[in-house]
């Protein structure tokens, strides 16, 4: 496992989840953290735990589906902490469950916003000042891959996240830069209650829902487990931890089943 002492990681997404489990993980292996989410409650809680580990951290409240919102956001992060050298572009949500004939056509394009202009907004904003040796990893996930019915905007945004990582990859590969895209599978968030139709559970916190499922398949498939986020943020850490010459332009997934 590498050592991040005197990089800056930036993560969106962070207040809660997978995002909060890789701000732990990089700031407990020496990285600066610069994050945002939505909820500042959040945000401000795990800053201080960052800052007890004696690490610098930049948290701002952001909708990063607003370009304006990131903007002030990265002027933030490259006043205080400087050049980002690992991006983890994860800030996603499911929101739009029901048939295509009855979606509401705001919510849908809520989604997309979210989902998949959030990821460029967050990479278009920094990845200019990224030096050699960046690494760059969006959340994508299997609906990505594989049609779902019942959950259009989501497949369509996770589908173009993972062809946004191809094409950004294949321009700055030459600047020692990666950029790879990860499929979790099932991991205890609360974006388990968001879909309930899929989950089956109205649990209301991750342990809640890790408790749920543990021993039993996870939804859909039952080679699946339910992870926790710690499990996810292993996983993030590893991917960081290469080199320039390392894997670029790829999709990993961490799932228990192809897709």
């Amino acid at each position: 496992m590498g050592d991040f002492a005197g990089k800056v990681a930036l993560i969106s997404g962070a207040g809660r989840g997978i995002g909060r489990a890789v701000v732990r993980d990089l700031a407990k292996s020496g990285a600066d953290i610069g994050m945002c989410s939505r909820s500042r409650d959040e945000l401000e809680v795990l800053a201080a735990e960052v800052s007890e580990m004696g690490r610098k951290v930049v948290a701002v409240p952001t909708d990063v589906a607003e370009w304006e919102q990131v903007e002030v956001f990265a002027r933030e992060i490259k006043q205080q902490l400087g050049p980002v050298d690992l991006l983890f572009n994860n800030a996603g949500v499911s929101m739009d469950n029901g048939p295509v004939t009855e979606s509401n056509p705001a919510t849908w394009r809520r989604v997309i916003d979210i989902n998949l202009m959030g990821i460029y907004h967050v990479a278009r904003a920094f990845i200019n000042d990224m030096p050699r040796g960046g690494n760059i990893l969006n959340t994508g996930s299997g609906a990505g891959e594989n049609p779902q019915p019942n959950d259009s905007s989501y497949c369509v945004s996770k589908a173009g996240l993972h062809m946004f990582t191809g094409v950004l990859a294949l321009e700055v590969w030459d600047r020692g830069i990666c950029v790879n895209t990860l499929i979790p599978g099932p991991v205890a968030t609360l974006i388990a209650k968001s879909q309930t139709a899929v989950w089956g559970t109205d649990a209301d916190s991750e342990e809640l829902i890790l408790a749920e499922f543990q021993g039993k398949p996870a939804p859909q498939a039952p080679s699946e487990l339910v992870k926790s986020p710690s499990e996810v943020a292993e996983f993030v850490h590893y991917i960081f931890s290469l080199s320039e010459t390392g894997p670029t332009g790829q999709v990993f997934s961490i799932a228990r089943r192809p897709f």
